[in-house]
């Protein structure tokens, strides 16, 4: 497993560790791509992204995913009747996907210049991407907002620098070597996340908290220990995710809805 270090910046906690060019990412998808991945998404299942998702997306006109990896929540998305379609960086991982699933409506391209005219989605997903770039998310939220159409909406994840991570980094815990290591990625608070979403043009909907087992298991030794014993494994999970504080704060990641809005502040 590569190695990664965490260090606080501004009111970021940023992670270090090998470079995410193409090469990490054809890795890093190549490691969970099988026909079996793609289980659940035949069925529709779409895990914590369902009350977001249905919630919010509209079942009228075109959603985009940018960067859908191996494009399970497109094809989960498409089996329950929304008009999706995805764009990812890696042209190894699109041409594996699409050996497993030809129909799906993937291609390759950069989240950051898409090549549609503005205002051609009514709907822009992104998970686990803006984070990826050191000089921030704005460059891919400024193009989301230029490609959505007036009243269109986003919902975009992000790591979560939460409660527990905050306190961990006043306490010192984020302090490893970084020889040989580059950046990766940032983990945000929603204050700031949803404060950058607003500058760019975005009204703010919801917020929603995800990954609660791995919000708790990247930070807590003991946890990670219990959650490897196959007798309390279970019972451990159901428990943690029952328990309505780490729901509301304590998410690995999460995710915010918004709307482009008619026409962005300072504009005429």
């Amino acid at each position: 497993m590569c190695k990664t270090v965490r260090h606080v910046q501004g009111s970021r906690l940023v992670y270090y560790r090998e470079k995410a060019d193409t090469q990490f990412w054809d890795r890093h998808w190549q490691r969970y791509l099988s026909p079996e991945v793609y289980n659940a998404a035949e069925q529709g299942y779409l895990g914590d992204l369902q009350e977001p998702f249905s919630r919010y997306l509209p079942r009228q006109g075109r959603i985009l995913e940018a960067g859908c990896g191996l494009g399970q929540h497109v094809l989960a998305l498409r089996q329950l009747g929304y008009d999706v379609e995805g764009v990812e960086w890696s042209e190894a991982t699109v041409q594996a996907v699409l050996r497993i699933h030809p129909n799906l409506p993937i291609r390759v391209g950069d989240a950051r210049q898409l090549d549609v005219p503005d205002g051609y989605y009514t709907a822009y997903i992104s998970l686990g991407v803006v984070e990826h770039q050191a000089e921030g998310p704005e460059s891919f939220l400024r193009e989301a907002y230029r490609v959505l159409a007036p009243g269109g909406v986003i919902l975009v994840s992000v790591p979560h620098f939460h409660v527990l991570r905050r306190l961990k980094a006043r306490l010192g815990f984020y302090r490893g070597q970084m020889e040989g290591l580059e950046f990766y990625q940032y983990a945000f608070t929603p204050e700031e996340f949803t404060g950058i979403l607003k500058d760019l043009g975005f009204e703010i909907l919801d917020t929603f908290n995800c990954g609660v087992v791995a919000g708790i298991r990247t930070e807590v030794a003991l946890v990670r220990f219990l959650l490897h014993c196959r007798f309390i494994r279970y019972g451990l999970t159901k428990c943690i995710n029952s328990w309505s504080y780490a729901r509301r704060h304590l998410g690995h990641t999460f995710l915010v809805v918004g709307r482009k809005a008619e026409y962005r502040r300072g504009s005429a």
